[in-house]
Order: C-alpha cells, then sequence, then structure tokens
C-alpha cells in the first residue's frame, strides 16, 4: 500500500514546482536568507579573514576576482522578484590580495572599482 500511495503522490509534488506554494516556500527560504545575511553583516569588522566571514555569512551567493583583490555578493534584499538577482538585491564584501576584508556596501565596491580602474585610450 506504501509504495502505491507514494507513487501516487509523486506527480502531484512533482506539478507543485512552478505552482503558487512552490513561489511561496522559495520566498520564505530567501525571506530567511536576507535576515540572516543583513544580522550577520552586522558583526564584521575591516581586517577579518576570509575563513573568518565565511563563518558568519557561509559561502556568497557570488563571487568576482580582480587584479587588486576581490569581491563577494551576500543576498541581502530582493526588490526583483523571487528569483531576482538584481546588483541592488546583494551587498558585496570587499577582500584585498591578502584575503582580509577591507570594506562591504556598494558604495564601497564602486569606490574600489574606480580606485583602480585603467584607462585606455
Amino acid at each position: 500500500m506504501k509504495p502505491y500511495l507514494i507513487f501516487c503522490t509523486l506527480p502531484i509534488l512533482a506539478g507543485c514546482v512552478g505552482s503558487p506554494v512552490h513561489e511561496t516556500v522559495k520566498y520564505s527560504s530567501l525571506q530567511s536568507e536576507i535576515r540572516r545575511n543583513n544580522d550577520a553583516l552586522l558583526s564584521l569588522t575591516i581586517g577579518m579573514s576570509k575563513d573568518a566571514v565565511m563563518q558568519k555569512l557561509g559561502k556568497p551567493e557570488r563571487s568576482e576576482g580582480y587584479k587588486w583583490g576581490a569581491a563577494w555578493l551576500y543576498r541581502t534584499a530582493m526588490t526583483s522578484g523571487v528569483y531576482g538577482t538584481s546588483d541592488s538585491d546583494f551587498t558585496p564584501l570587499v577582500f584585498d590580495t591578502e584575503g582580509r576584508l577591507t570594506g562591504w556596501g556598494r558604495n564601497f565596491f564602486g569606490e574600489q572599482i574606480k580606485r583602480y580602474e585603467v584607462q585606455v585610450r
């Protein structure tokens, strides 16, 4: 009886993936992640190692490497829908070449980019 029940409910559950129920679960999960990330940002300090940051925030959702260091991006908002990936939904954490945290936030990251940007003519 149990295998039959599982066999019959599997297609129903699979149909929920694109449903409003699935969207609500995904939304709730992202909201929890956003709250967690925002709370963890409050405990960061300049000079922290990448390992120490990862202990507080976990793996970044995105990362970018530069000649001057790296940026890790964590979701801290959801302005563009459940599956939104707008840059404004992420807070960048900036690391130097030694792997030390030098700052975070969109403005800080933008200034870092400008500082090291090379003009090609």
